[in-house]
């Protein structure tokens, strides 16, 4: 209850006065951060491993029992009403619960996962002509989370930016004003995972456009780097919408998490839900498998590609032996999305072995260990 009043206060136009009165101070507006009653980037996260025979083998999610750094995440849209505005209605937050459980959560094996709640708009909204406005209430949602964040919880910690799709705009934003121009801040930053977003780059370079000093990740142990990428199957290249509108002499943003010199390398391990009924589509992977996630290593294949505009994009392709007898399990038919998005709701899973392995060797590297 306490959660729709807040939002039912800010609905009707009331600001909160300061930090100190932050409504980011109830509990009740995170689904990810200590002390909680229920954190939901604890839940089960085992997997069932499908080997090349189609066997299958169990494997466990250990989170870690001490961490010395901290993750702070921006979910994407899961408002997929018609509607024209910002979401409001937190009295439930299933919806959110996917990209929780898909994205945020498998980090909380180095990093402290901190994941607020906040007035997203909805899908409807991000091609209307009010979209710039209602993106800037769901923006402030997310810098007040983030410096409530900083002040009570952080404590001058190393942090790292985790988001994807809308939850990327979302810190892209909070990087350009918030960020990037405060040294301090800025110093503390190990690495930016803007899956999913908008991230633009000079063609041919690595910094620019987008962020001013803040560079694309080439290289493992670099820190103080950004990690973005749009993922598409091999054979189904994004040619229209969100892959078509970029300015002359610029280019979208490919770090292939497998390989950050963006040259085709396999992905490490993919992660997806046994049970999937997100967005338009529901669909069951494996049958008889009893674990939320079921896990292909050896399959799946990465490299940064050009579609017919020149834009980069990171093209999935399937790599399988003679004896490898795996069904694929996910296609972009299969995600019920405009084809102009291709694997994008998958952006984290296909990724998520690499990314871990990223997060991990960055963070160490900025810790000196």
């Amino acid at each position: 209850m306490a959660r729709i009043i807040v939002w039912a206060v800010l609905a009707a136009g009331c600001r909160v006065p300061s930090e100190e009165t932050s409504k980011y101070n109830d509990d009740s507006l995170w689904l990810c951060k200590p002390g909680l009653t229920h954190d939901y980037c604890f839940d089960d996260l085992s997997a069932t491993e499908i080997l090349s025979d189609n066997s299958r083998a169990p494997q466990t999610h250990e989170p870690a029992q001490k961490t010395d750094v901290d993750c702070f995440y921006i979910y994407p849209t899961v408002d997929l009403t018609g509607f024209i505005g910002n979401h409001t209605d937190f009295s439930d937050v299933t919806p959110m619960l996917f990209p929780i459980m898909n994205q945020a959560a498998w980090f909380n094996q180095t990093c402290t996962v901190y994941a607020p709640l906040y007035r997203q708009v909805t899908i409807a909204t991000l091609g209307s002509p009010q979209a710039d406005k209602y993106k800037e209430i769901a923006y402030e949602d997310v810098r007040e989370a983030f410096q409530y964040f900083l002040k009570h919880h952080n404590a001058g910690r190393p942090f790292i930016l985790m988001g994807h799709s809308q939850g990327s705009m979302m810190l892209r934003m909070l990087i350009q004003r918030e960020i990037e121009n405060n040294k301090a801040l800025l110093s503390k930053m190990v690495v930016a995972l803007l899956i999913g977003g908008d991230v633009i780059v000079p063609e041919g370079d690595v910094v620019g456009e987008t962020f001013k000093a803040i560079p694309l990740c080439t290289s493992e142990e670099e820190t103080g780097c950004v990690i973005a990428y749009r993922s598409y199957e091999e054979g189904s290249p994004p040619t229209e919408g969100l892959m078509s509108d970029y300015p002359e002499g610029t280019d979208a943003a490919c770090t292939n998490p497998a390989d950050l010199t963006g040259e085709k390398h396999t992905l490490s391990a993919v992660y997806f839900p046994n049970e999937y009924d997100f967005a338009f589509a529901e669909k069951t992977l494996m049958t008889g498998v009893t674990t939320p996630f079921v896990l292909y290593r050896n399959l799946y294949t990465a490299r940064c590609a050009k579609d017919s505009n020149g834009i980069s994009y990171l093209e999935i392709g399937i790599q399988q032996g003679p004896e490898d007898i795996r069904e694929i399990p996910i296609t972009h038919d299969d995600l019920g999305i405009a084809s102009s998005l291709g694997l994008h709701v998958i952006d984290y899973n296909l990724g998520m072995g690499d990314l871990l392995r990223l997060v991990e060797v960055k963070s160490k590297a900025f810790l000196g260990q």
